[in-house]
């Protein structure tokens, strides 16, 4: 994606919605910081409660609801806090529609808030896999995800040709829950209109499978979704060539389960759940491991 990752470990979308502390999350050894989802003027988000532990299975149940407080408003602020110039560590920024946003009018509001953040943003992931958003996963569809695609594209050009600039990376959130037809047909999308990557995988609503026992309503992470998130990378690998970037997500909570998603196929890999539950030195102990592996193998 022409950008320089000093390590593997990157933080997941929906820890820091709002952009409030990429620094912090730099210095506590993320290799990529990703903030969001945000959306264009900001919603309050579901009711609570709405975020459970399950620390039995290592696992986390949210339902929040994309609750943030705009798009603009994030890119105000990580302006001022994480300047391009000063940055260890990459940002991405990560976008999504509103709730009270028809699926037939989702494109505007990816594009306001593409066009809020593209500035402060290292790379820019549009999140359509959601499970806490209604309808939102129907954006998988050819019928809604092509002129997404089309229309982010093209925006995207004609802000590198007003900054004299290459456009940012693009890159595609999505679903643990989807078959491999459906997965093909994204990937094809995606490679057919220059995006840069995809991030494998979101939260799965499926969280009645498994033999957890009662889980709350909303999207399951964690360990749960190891399988099904590698499942996924490997598929995509596959079907590409290993020629589009993967950013692995789902499950990763110490040296064996990062490098099964890095030998699956994942370029990059981000934590949320296990960070949560291993603590701020996690991000660094996780980085400093893989580097010593693959060091030792070399």
């Amino acid at each position: 994606m022409g950008l320089r990752f000093p390590n593997h470990i990157g933080q997941a979308a929906g820890l820091d919605k709002n952009g409030r502390f990429p620094g912090i999350s730099s210095a506590l050894g993320f290799g990529h910081i990703e903030v969001g989802t945000v959306t264009p003027g900001g919603q309050p988000g579901n009711e609570r409660p709405r975020l459970f532990r399950y620390p039995k299975i290592n696992a986390l149940v949210n339902r929040m609801g994309f609750n943030n407080k705009g798009s603009k408003a994030l890119a105000d602020y990580v302006s001022s806090v994480y300047p391009k110039p000063e940055r260890m560590s990459p940002l991405g920024i990560n976008i999504g529609k509103s709730k009270g946003t028809p699926l037939h009018e989702a494109i505007d509001d990816y594009l306001s808030a593409f066009t809020d953040v593209v500035d402060q943003a290292d790379y820019v992931a549009l999140n359509i896999s959601s499970p806490n958003t209604p309808d939102l996963r129907k954006l998988h569809r050819r019928e809604y995800l092509e002129p997404l695609l089309s229309e982010i594209k093209s925006h995207n050009a004609a802000w590198a040709k007003k900054k004299g600039c290459k456009p940012v990376p693009c890159l595609l959130k999505i679903s643990p829950d989807e078959g491999y037809r459906s997965i093909e047909n994204i990937v094809d999308l995606a490679v057919e209109h220059s995006f840069d990557g995809i991030i494998a995988t979101n939260t799965s609503a499926r969280i009645t499978q498994g033999g957890y026992g009662r889980l709350e309503k909303g999207g399951l992470s964690g360990m749960p979704i190891e399988k099904s998130s590698n499942r996924i990378i490997r598929f995509i690998s596959r079907v590409t060539d290993n020629r589009l970037p993967i950013i692995g997500v789902g499950g990763v909570f110490d040296n064996d389960s990062a490098t099964r998603k890095l030998d699956a196929g994942a370029s990059l890999l981000q934590l949320y759940t296990s960070f949560v539950y291993n603590g701020p030195s996690f991000p660094s102990q996780l980085a400093n491991s893989l580097a010593y592996r693959k060091m030792r193998w070399s």
